[in-house]
């Protein structure tokens, strides 16, 4: 079998692997910040540490290892085109803020005692401005992800196509940030 194609299909699978363990853990988190039950935040809180490492992490690794095989298989340079520096550039951001800020964001949110008066509150602010780096950073996840495929699918020849791209992301980001929570009612 071709040494390309078999990477190329881990890449691919990897990706597909990230990207649902993505939108499953921000679907698993939406659940956990509606709630106002401590039994349903627990359930959705176990979800998303399932998915993030039955499949981000995994995911990512798949994408990380084939892609850097990818690139020797082909022998490319890893800043030589804009859209590889570009996937390269944000898919080591997303694995740091991924295993650093969400990782510790989450730990924090999963720390608080069952049954404790004041969960919801402890939870959705009343730390400050970590949570508000821990919101953003969850928002910032899909939209850079999307900025990545868009990177490795188009694979624009110039970096002012993946600067826009980064920007949509962060743009996407804001919006999502501000806009969600007030959406998201508890129920």
């Amino acid at each position: 079998m071709d040494s390309y194609l078999l990477l190329r299909f881990v890449h691919i699978t990897g990706f597909i692997s990230l990207g649902g363990g993505l939108l499953a853990v921000f679907i698993s988190e939406l659940r956990a910040y509606r709630t106002t039950n401590v039994t349903a935040f627990a359930e959705a809180a176990w979800y998303t540490a399932t998915f993030y490492d039955a499949l981000v992490v995994p995911g990512a690794v798949l994408v990380g290892a084939s892609g850097l095989f990818l690139v020797f298989e082909l022998g490319l340079g890893f800043l030589s085109e804009p859209w590889l520096a570009g996937m390269w550039g944000l898919f080591l951001f997303e694995f740091i803020e991924g295993n650093t800020v969400t990782r510790v964001q989450f730990r924090r949110t999963c720390g608080v005692p069952p049954g404790a008066q004041n969960w919801r509150a402890h939870r959705s602010g009343s730390r400050g401005s970590s949570d508000i780096i821990g919101r953003v950073t969850h928002f910032l996840d899909l939209p850079l992800f999307l900025a990545i495929i868009y990177c490795g699918a188009m694979r624009p020849g110039d970096w002012t196509h993946v600067f826009g791209a980064i920007l949509g992301a962060v743009a996407a980001a804001s919006v999502l940030t501000v806009a969600v929570p007030k959406l998201v009612r508890p129920s």
